[in-house]
């Protein structure tokens, strides 16, 4: 008897598919082809091209403060400390800790990676108990450990993004259905749309709710705004009890790991301790560490307010000529990130295409990065790339746009030639 397809197999299959197709136009999985990078550009088939898809935003990825840091860090320590913090450490642990506590003005645990700070800290700070709310959006590492909290019995409901009433309404029943906690799970900045959570109406939630917690990624937020870096979801709510927030050292930070961070170091302790990822995984290696550390002199230093400043003046040229030109733009917050939605991933595949063409890496996004029939293109800006070459890629992007007709999100046609799939 033949074997029946299931619904998650034709998902993946659909899903391996787009992956193909994108990958065969030189648009994914590529490997850069430098031997050396230079700041802002990688070469790709021979050819020398604008990345705009690098989200080390401050441009520090190559700064040669932080590379010499690595470097001391490997002739000191080696290639790796092969040890579980929960025994023994680098001292470079103890330096990053106290810099990161000073920077965020609060407590801190540090994980491996952002993804394993997520699977380290939730499954302990949500109890049994507690009930939790997941914005639809939030970034799939957060989701991931959403599934060990469900494995733990623990009530997991998924917010439409961006209903903020909504929210409100399923709140309201959380609260009378749950004997524990509510926690509410979002991004600070979405990493594909670079749109930001609603702060204001999360902190009057707090306000409301004795009993809610929110749990807030702020990886994309991190490092580029707030200050000394603290980031954007610190910078727009403060700080509360029952605020948690996540981010990552990879990104705007340029170095590696990931943290979490509560006014309690109570809790945060409990954490450290307690989150298995944060015991029983590897450490971050001595050379991101060491960068780590420079990267987190550099925050707390008067340099870093020069810094936000190069990244604040490329966004808002961006905010700008997008508007003028009318490239249709899914979210238009102060943000590094910014997203091209052209509907069908054949339009996404020839658009992205001609870009490479013209010498402009970005990022294709087709299902499941994004929903489906909801294809585009996600560019981010950093100190890396001068302002100048950020108007060109703006400019052709929008001729092939045009070229395209998907200028206008109500002429795409969004029938395509994808199967229609429900997908939750």
């Amino acid at each position: 008897m033949a074997r029946t397809t299931t619904s998650a197999e034709r998902l993946l299959t659909l899903f391996r598919d787009n992956v193909r197709r994108v990958h065969a136009r030189g648009l994914s999985h590529m490997k850069i082809e430098d031997e050396r990078l230079e700041a802002g550009l990688i070469t790709l088939d021979g050819r020398r091209i604008h990345n705009f898809g690098d989200c080390s935003y401050l441009g520090l990825g190559t700064d040669p403060r932080l590379v010499a840091a690595a470097k001391d860090a490997l002739d000191r320590f080696g290639t790796s400390y092969s040890s579980s913090i929960g025994y023994t450490a680098v001292p470079l642990y103890t330096d990053l800790k106290e810099r990161l506590e000073a920077l965020m003005g609060a407590a801190v645990a540090i994980a491996p990676t952002t993804t394993l700070a997520h699977a380290g800290a939730l499954p302990v700070l949500v109890r049994p108990a507690d009930t939790v709310l997941m914005d639809s959006a939030v970034h799939n590492s957060v989701q991931m450990s959403a599934q060990l909290l469900r494995a733990n019995g623990v009530p997991v409901a998924t917010v439409p993004h961006g209903d903020d009433e909504t929210l409100e309404r399923m709140l309201d029943e959380a609260m009378e259905t749950s004997d524990g906690a509510v926690w509410y799970l979002a991004d600070g900045v979405y990493s594909m749309s670079g749109s930001v959570a609603p702060f204001a109406r999360i902190v009057t939630q707090l306000e409301r709710h004795p009993r809610l917690w929110a749990y807030v990624d702020d990886a994309h937020g991190f490092s580029w705004a707030g200050s000394h870096g603290s980031g954007v979801a610190v910078a727009e709510m403060g700080w509360h009890d029952r605020l948690v927030i996540s981010a990552g050292l990879s990104k705007g930070f340029a170095g590696g790991g990931g943290i979490v961070a509560n006014p309690d170091p109570e809790l945060m302790e409990y954490v450290q301790v307690c989150g298995p990822p944060m015991n029983f995984g590897g450490p971050i290696p001595p050379a991101a560490l060491g960068a780590n550390v420079a990267s987190a002199d550099i925050h707390l230093s008067p340099e870093i307010d020069h810094l936000q400043a190069g990244v604040t003046a490329r966004i808002d040229r961006v905010l700008d000529l997008t508007a003028e030109l009318r490239i249709p733009m899914v979210a238009r917050d102060r943000t590094p990130i910014f997203f091209v939605e052209v509907g069908r991933t054949d339009v996404m595949i020839e658009v992205g295409s001609a870009m490479v063409a013209d010498g402009f890496y970005l990022n294709p996004s087709a299902w499941p990065v994004v929903p489906h029939r909801r294809a585009g293109l996600r560019f981010t800006v950093t100190n890396s790339l001068e302002i100048d070459v950020i108007e060109m890629m703006l400019e052709r992007l929008h001729h092939h746009l045009k070229v395209a007709g998907a200028l206008e999100r109500l002429v795409v046609d969004l029938r395509g030639d994808e199967p229609a799939i429900e997908l939750r």
